[in-house]
């Protein structure tokens, strides 16, 4: 009897999948490469409306479109292979035709269906059989951003300026010749991807730039509402500081989550352009810049000021949030000093009511004693001129006992009142 097969876990296929996510596409030794980088409208479900568009292109000619994880699809027209990639908020869609091929945009590769994705890149790649690039090539490209690398050890170079032509297109020129084909296919994707992840990591560079002046602005306004902070000193003082300390801080969160997810994507990019330009395996000539010492003098800044303008939010919340912290305190210790005062006077009023109740209940004794005296001696006035006894020194000897009975019962009234 065998041993028992064990269930594959729900994710194998995941994770098989990604390992093959993307794959290389082998190329010739001369064609030309171009590609178009689009980023998606930030709102829901605009790359799935893209797929959906693609899939009907695809349908229209004759093709279902399988689902696939690694959402990368290549198909082939007369003239050209053609890829596209989804990614998460951008699309590729990358051609390779015959190196003398002038269509820059060709009706054939489905670009309606991109709908309202915006270019931020695009770039075209010369594949030729040289392991130099020649100079009458070089001369088109503007010497002073001039780009050209030996690469792979030296096997292979590379050149470009980043400046786009008439087309809109950043030319690049890869001399190939000593690569074996696995290699030329992946460096050539490397140096796509290159251009890709430069145009992507950069997109938060104008965001942080339109974000920087109101974070200034904000910055000075903490700054003069806690210069303030030791002239508060009364309660409407205090809540109109508090006021305004909770305007700023719903404005820095307000911006902070509109430039996180856009600075959190530019660090990603920005990761995986240095592993691509890494790939490359770059050496300098005596003609240009290398792509790494290009770009890196260019993006790097460019991502500092990103990292930077997020800092400074990171600190003005962190500022605000100590600062309505601190006034919390300085609230809650005036509230516990007027609480204090105003038990005090409470205190105080309720010691007068008690010895003003008292000196009530002193003078209600006299005079009920006295009133009720007065009743007496009508009362007594009979049966005093019977027994001939003195009426005045009757009710002389009975005021003690009078206002003694009156006492008593004032007692008893306020023990009722009050059992404590």
């Amino acid at each position: 009897m065998g041993s028992r097969i064990p269930e594959d876990h729900a994710e194998r296929s995941a994770i098989m999948d990604e390992v093959h996510a993307r794959p290389v596409e082998i190329v010739p030794d001369l064609c030309r490469v171009r590609r178009l980088v689009l980023v998606m409208p930030a709102k829901p479900g605009a790359m799935q409306d893209a797929f959906e568009r693609f899939a009907d292109f695809r349908r229209a000619q004759g093709v279902d479109l399988p689902v696939s994880s690694s959402r990368q699809y290549s198909f082939e027209t007369a003239q050209r292979q053609v890829t596209w990639e989804f990614h998460t908020e951008f699309v590729t869609i990358t051609w390779r035709s015959a190196t003398d091929e002038p269509e820059n945009w060709p009706d054939d590769i489905g670009m309606d269906a991109i709908g309202d994705g915006r270019l931020i890149g695009a770039i075209r790649i010369d594949v030729i059989g040289d392991k130099i690039i020649p100079d009458h090539l070089l001369s088109g490209f503007n010497l002073a951003t001039l780009c050209l690398a030996d690469i792979e050890g030296g096997k292979a170079q590379v050149a470009t300026d980043f400046v786009p032509d008439a087309a809109r297109f950043t030319r690049v020129e890869f001399a190939a010749g000593g690569l074996t084909t696995l290699r030329r296919s992946i460096l050539l994707r490397r140096l796509l991807e290159v251009e890709t992840y430069r145009c992507m990591a950069l997109l938060g560079l104008p965001l942080a730039r339109w974000a920087s002046p109101e974070v200034r602005e904000m910055e000075a306004e903490l700054s003069r509402v806690i210069d303030g902070l030791g002239e508060t000193t009364n309660a409407s003082r205090a809540q109109s500081v508090l006021d305004a300390l909770h305007r700023l801080s719903a404005r820095s969160g307000q911006l902070a989550e509109r430039l996180g997810y856009r600075f959190a994507a530019g660090r990603a990019y920005g990761d995986v352009l240095s592993a691509r330009l890494e790939g490359l395996r770059e050496s300098g000539t005596n003609k240009g810049s290398t792509l790494t010492h290009f770009i890196g003098n260019r993006v790097l800044p460019g991502l500092a000021t990103c990292a930077a303008i997020e800092q400074r939010l990171a600190v003005l919340s962190g500022k605000i949030e100590r600062a309505i912290g601190l006034l919390d305190v300085r609230i809650g210790v005036d509230m516990q000093v007027q609480n204090a005062a105003l038990l005090d006077n409470i205190a105080k009023t309720a010691r007068s009511q008690f010895l003003l109740q008292r000196t009530v209940e002193g003078l209600s004794t006299i005079a009920i004693s006295y009133y009720l005296l007065g009743i007496l001696s009508y009362l007594m006035a009979g049966p005093l001129a019977h027994l001939h006894w003195d009426k005045t020194m009757t009710l002389s000897a009975a005021v003690p006992f009078v206002m003694l009975a009156v006492w008593l019962m004032a007692r008893s009234v306020r023990r009722a009142h009050h059992p404590s």
